[in-house]
Parts: C-alpha cells; structure tokens; sequence
C-alpha cells in the first residue's frame, strides 16, 4: 500500500511540472505556401516578424495559384497567401466540401506593362492591349514605335496578373501569347526578343533596358504605380493579394 501511495504521489509531483507551451501569435512555427507574385513580401514579412518573436520561425514557399487553393482544398494545407481574391466557384467549390473558409485581403499590387526602352512607345490604350493580346496587332509601329515584331509573354492562367487581364476586358475567344509560370522564367524567355510585352507582376528596381507603359485613356496617362490605383482616374490592372485559411485559429501562421 505504501508503495503504491507513493507511485501516485509521484505521478501528481510529475503532473504539477511545467508544461509545453501551447502555440499562440508569437511561439511556434508556420510553413505557408504563397504565389510567385507574394513570395518577396511573404518572406519579407516572415523575417521581420521572427527578428521581433524569437520564439516564432516562419517558412514561405513559392507555388502555383490554383495549385495552393488546391492543397487547401485537399486539406494538405490550412493558410496560404495567393495575388488574387477567389472566385465565385472556387467560394463555392470550399462551401460543397463543407469547409469554413476566412480570407483576408491585405494589398493592392500593380500588374506592369514592360517593352524595351528603344521602341518609342511610352502608352497603351485597351484597344490596343486588346489587339496585341488576340494576335490583330503584331507590330510595335503599329503603336508609332520601331517596327518590330510583337510578342507578349503572360503570367500564367489562374495567376494574379493573368486574372487582373481576364476581369478587364473578360474572357478573350483567343490569346496569342507566350505562357510563364514565374516572373523569372518570363525574364529568361524575354531575353534578347527586343518586341516582348511583358505582363510583369513583380516591381523592378531596375528596368536595365525596360520601361513601364502607362494607360492611355484619351489625354490622359496613367502610370502604374499603387498610388495611382487608389485614386482617379485608377490604373486597370492591379493584384489584390489575399490571405486564406480554412481555420480560424490563434497561432503564428494566424
């Protein structure tokens, strides 16, 4: 009996002891998928935060768009951090699985226009945008430019900037361009094609031998820059990039 009386007493010595703590907004770790087009400010972010929280660690991970709404889906991922809002069947498509889902939109971010600086053409109109993008304008004299050829490159269907294009002028019958997976693969694809147009998602810090195209809308020119998507007239084409989780839940991913 005595033996047993202090095997108990053991267990509740043992019991009182520190536990683990439990993770809330500042201890803990977070790995969270983001898009191409997110991934410098994620991973940015994430640095910051852990250089004020020394007990959170946060690791961000580049993917497709739709890929990372699929893994949410799939339920192999709880948050990630996407450059566009859902659309209505994707809302819908989480609401048939019966999952709650909470979104969380946190900027705007331009979608660039990019051609080499040597062409002569400075803006665009939509007429215009629209005509290189379905193949009825393919020279940039055609724009007062050089004559050379036009070839856009584009980001990805379910990206970001893909979808900033498809809301604008609404789905094109056909699109005569070049796809890219990430911003940089579109530069490598670019390069040394003095004609490319490209629909770039990421702000460069230096152009080299690129310049941004402004939006022409009669007289005016519309630079593309978030200040001037903010206010009027507001450049079209911009990024909404947007946190989503399928848990509402206090912790540093949270």
């Amino acid at each position: 009996t005595c033996g047993l009386l202090a095997v108990l007493l053991l267990l509740l010595i043992n019991g009182c002891g520190p536990r683990a703590p439990r993770e809330n907004f500042t201890t803990g770790t977070a790995l969270i998928g983001t898009s191409d087009a997110v991934f410098e400010l994620a991973a940015y972010v994430a640095q910051q935060y852990q250089s004020i929280y020394n007990s959170a660690f946060v690791s961000v991970y580049r993917h497709q768009t739709q890929a990372l709404l699929d893994s949410l889906i799939s339920g192999s991922a709880e948050e990630v951090f996407i450059d566009r809002a859902l659309s209505p069947a994707e809302t819908l498509a989480f609401s048939e699985q019966q999952m709650k889902l909470y979104t969380y939109p946190v900027c705007y971010f331009p979608v660039y226009l990019l051609v080499d600086s040597s062409l002569g053409v400075a803006a665009i109109d939509s007429a215009g945008l629209r005509g290189i993008l379905t193949g009825q304008r393919t020279n940039w004299k055609q724009f007062g430019g050089q004559d050379v050829r036009i070839t856009p490159y584009l980001p990805y269907p379910g990206t970001g900037g893909w979808t900033a294009l498809m809301d604008y002028f609404g789905e094109l019958d056909s699109i005569v361009a070049v796809p890219c997976t990430t911003d940089a693969y579109m530069l490598e694809q670019a390069a040394g094609d003095r004609g490319a147009l490209l629909v770039f998602s990421h702000q460069l810090e230096e152009l080299d031998n690129y310049r941004r195209l402004r939006w022409a809308e009669g007289k005016l020119r519309v630079p593309a820059n978030v200040k001037t998507i903010l206010e009027r007239p507001q450049y079209p084409f911009k990024m909404v990039f947007t946190y989503v989780t399928t848990r509402n839940k206090i912790d540093v991913a949270s």
